[in-house]
């Protein structure tokens, strides 16, 4: 499980807020790992990762886009290739491959740990500095 921490703050209040509810969404993956699941349990946490994924991404680009921030394409480039995997992983759910927990645990534990905690940090100080705290 992962527990929130400042190491993994932004100093951006309303980002950090939604950093905490896909943490949430990760360790809800973690217990299900953890446990016997169903199709219909994998499809409705990947639904909610895509949901989120959607919604988030677009307000953090919004943002890079609104105060040009100059590594946007970059940390553009993962959010996409997030949305990719995300894609890959429900496609194996729709086709009946539904015991992919591991591989989609550890995927997310590896996007936390550099997405969130090395790569959203980098845009804290522009963001800090266009009045977003």
């Amino acid at each position: 499980m992962i527990e929130w921490s400042d190491k993994y703050s932004v100093n951006v209040a309303i980002i950090d807020k939604e950093h905490k509810g896909f943490i949430n969404l990760v360790n809800r993956v973690t217990v299900m790992k953890q446990h016997n699941y169903s199709q219909k349990e994998v499809e409705d946490i990947l639904s909610e990762l895509v949901k989120f994924a959607k919604e988030h991404f677009e307000m953090e680009e919004t943002y890079m886009s609104t105060f040009k921030y100059p590594d946007y394409l970059l940390h553009y480039n993962e959010h996409l290739n997030f949305s990719l995997h995300m894609i890959i992983y429900n496609n194996q759910v729709i086709n009946g491959e539904y015991k992919i927990m591991d591989e989609l645990h550890k995927y997310l534990q590896e996007w936390v740990a550099y997405h969130i905690h090395i790569t959203d940090k980098k845009y804290t100080k522009c963001f800090n500095k266009n009045g977003l705290k």
